[in-house]
């Protein structure tokens, strides 16, 4: 398990920065899970990974991304599907 560091768009300064032990073998879709649960957020938002200016594919897994877990820190946006 590695700890990485994850922000969330939109919400206090206080709030948005969290750090989540994520094992590097699983992958971006399987980190998502863990990282709703830190945040506590609904399960109706669909969150997306930021790094670097680019989307995180759900399929990657955190080993093959290239993020450096003392150095990077990885945006987390979480939209609602608008009806």
């Amino acid at each position: 398990m590695v700890e990485y560091r994850f922000r969330l768009t939109g919400v206090p300064p206080d709030q948005a920065v969290k750090t989540v032990d994520i094992d590097v073998n699983q992958n971006v879709a399987e980190a998502k899970k863990l990282v709703r649960k830190a945040y506590k957020l609904n399960p109706i938002l669909t969150i997306q990974f930021i790094h670097k200016g680019k989307v995180l594919p759900d399929n990657v897994r955190f080993a093959s991304l290239g993020v450096f877990p003392k150095k990077d820190v990885i945006t987390v946006m979480a939209t609602q599907a608008g009806g």
